[in-house]
């Protein structure tokens, strides 16, 4: 669909996700890392949490918050 300037709307809409797409990365690695930041790991741990992370776009922010390594909350839960 076509508009009077000659904009394709589809293509726009497109675009408008591929602009997404990183956001949701970084916002989602950013928040990975701020909450390894707060875990009790070891440093060899830390390290390879932080290099999946970053490296696997979206699959390793999610498999963090998924598999949540020693999470705080359940530290003191019997």
């Amino acid at each position: 669909m076509v508009n009077h300037f000659g904009i394709n709307s589809g293509f726009m809409l497109f675009q408008a996700l591929n602009c997404l797409l990183p956001l949701i990365w970084l916002g989602l690695s950013i928040a990975a890392l701020y909450g390894l930041k707060k875990r009790t790991l070891n440093q060899t741990a830390l390290a390879l949490w932080a290099i999946l992370i970053s490296f696997l776009p979206v699959l390793g922010a999610i498999a963090f918050w998924i598999i949540s390594p020693n999470n705080p909350e359940q530290d003191g839960a019997g």
